[in-house]
């Protein structure tokens, strides 16, 4: 027969012991779970994240923004750029990557190797399909290829073990994007004048075969 224990029969900490248990086993599937679930749900949402954060810097810092800006680069070919942002003194080309693991190889190479979980994989080189993002909107809009800057931006969790030396292209976490913009802006060259900036935004805004470009508007 079944042994019934009625509350009265129970001490104190066998009390204890019956509330704690099931609160700590729900405590440790939610330590054990968290990251596996925290990581899913940031891998289909991160270039929702990434796009908040480049809309704040364009936000005080009151620069242009265009996002998913698709253009022409042949009669039936076209080229994607997730975010073009117009800073004081260039433009930056920014597309969202997520690699889930580390990166590891040579900037000049067509491949990097990405380690995951003690494995390796050969991932396409994000900073080549930067330059020739560049090269190809720099030849259909005539902007000078030295006012654009190229940016790669990977998730924080990504770590990078690449050597880059460019002044031009970028591969970062996008925690370290505010500052990068900050860093290049404050290069000791001159700012584009309005009327040259007014110019480069509506020759942008001619190729886009999405949305028009707007400049951040903070809420007052």
């Amino acid at each position: 027969m079944p042994i019934i224990l009625l509350v009265d029969e129970l001490t104190p900490l066998q009390i204890t012991f019956i509330i704690a248990a099931p609160i700590a086993v729900i405590l440790i599937l939610i330590a054990l779970l968290y990251k596996p679930i925290s990581k899913k749900i940031y891998r289909r949402k991160y270039k929702d994240l990434y796009g908040k954060k480049i809309y704040k810097i364009a936000l005080y810092e009151d620069f242009y923004l265009i996002n998913d800006f698709n253009f022409n680069y042949e009669d039936t070919k076209f080229a994607k750029i997730d975010h073009v942002l117009f800073g004081d003194k260039f433009i930056y080309l920014i597309n969202d990557y997520f690699f889930d693991g580390s990166l590891k190889g040579n900037v000049d190479n067509q491949s990097l190797i990405m380690i995951q979980n003690n494995k390796k994989y050969y991932v396409d080189n994000p900073l080549n399909d930067s330059k020739l993002l560049l090269k190809r909107l720099s030849l259909i809009t005539d902007i000078d290829q030295d006012m654009m800057i190229g940016i790669s931006l990977v998730n924080d969790e990504c770590i990078i073990d690449i050597e880059q030396t460019s002044q031009q292209f970028y591969l970062i976490q996008q925690k370290y994007l505010t500052k990068l913009i900050k860093a290049i802006e404050s290069r000791n060259i001159r700012e584009i004048n309005a009327e040259q900036l007014q110019t480069v935004v509506k020759e942008l805004d001619k190729f886009n075969r999405r949305g028009k470009s707007k400049r951040a508007k903070r809420n007052i």
